[in-house]
């Protein structure tokens, strides 16, 4: 006898849906696994560049005895000297980032202003870009004092302190146009105060130094400008602007990232927090400070 043996027909269009959902499913129950895994590489990868960036400050303090300061485009404190280059401390540190080249061209403003030199205003870094931001690293012509022009934005900044920022928000009086109140380590008038770590007697590993923004909410993020390299901490942490309008700059110049529910934060003594959203708002304001005589815990 012979015997035949039954044939496998094709798929039914029953069985191809059910194939398609399950791989939908799957896929679906993969990809924020991917995402969460991606996401945590960024902020290992964002925080190693906010300590890398914080370690050349430091650097830059051992040699010159002094932290690496802005420079005001304008006449404004109590100390004023000319030229106003509008330099600011990102700047300043470049030669502490393996960037002496790059330090060297923007020589020629040292005796007349960044102006002079805007054509490299738009020179990239990937060691300021947190690769978390899809915004980072780009290149805008919308940077208050900068407009029309292209210029380099970036994702770290330095802390003012808790100042208010034309008188919105919580902490001390607006401090970011003078000189000798502000009590972060970082503000465009920095240079008439001439501070170092005696200045902070809060103690470095309870003061923040630098931290995260975002520019697609803060048109004051030029990389090299001291009007652009600063934020304060008289908002909560992660707050968008008022009306989520970056031209609202007293609410826009603070801090914020994309990671999930916080930012990275580089202290003075160089080590890199992890900030989350709910920290407490005064315990938040008390680390933005260096001599501010608070007890501040931000864990």
């Amino acid at each position: 006898m012979n015997s035949t043996t039954p044939k496998r027909g094709a798929f039914t269009l029953i069985e191809l849906l059910v194939v398609i959902a399950i791989i939908a499913i799957l896929i679906g129950l993969l990809l924020p696994a991917v995402q969460k895994v991606r996401e945590a590489a960024n902020r290992a990868n964002c925080s190693n560049k906010l300590k890398q960036l914080g370690l050349a400050v430091i650097n830059h303090h051992e040699q010159n005895g002094v932290f690496p300061a802005g420079k005001s485009p304008w006449a404004e404190g109590s100390r004023w000297t000319s030229p106003l280059t509008g330099r600011g401390w990102i700047l300043e540190t470049l030669p502490f980032l393996e960037q002496d080249a790059l330090f060297n061209q923007f020589a020629p403003s040292l005796t007349s202003s960044l102006w002079s030199v805007s054509g490299l205003m738009a020179t990239r870094l990937p060691s300021l870009i947190c690769p978390s931001d899809p915004d980072g690293g780009r290149t805008r012509t919308d940077q208050y004092q900068w407009g029309g022009v292209a210029v380099f934005v970036t994702n770290y900044k330095g802390v003012l302190g808790d100042g208010r920022m034309g008188g919105y928000g919580t902490g001390m009086p607006d401090c970011h146009n003078t000189n000798g109140t502000c009590r972060g380590l970082f503000y465009r008038n920095a240079y008439q105060d001439a501070l170092n770590m005696a200045s902070i007697t809060d103690g470095t590993s309870n003061t923040f130094m630098i931290g995260e923004d975002l520019p697609r909410w803060n048109f004051h993020s030029t990389a090299y400008y001291s009007n652009g390299d600063y934020c304060a901490c008289h908002v909560p942490l992660n707050t968008n602007p008022a009306g989520n309008d970056p031209n609202h700059w007293p609410s826009a110049m603070s801090f914020r990232s994309r990671h999930p529910q916080g930012a990275n934060f580089c202290l003075a003594d160089g080590s890199v927090r992890y900030v989350r959203n709910s920290v407490d708002f005064a315990a938040y304001r008390a680390m933005c400070t260096r001599n501010g005589g608070e007890v501040a815990n931000t864990n």
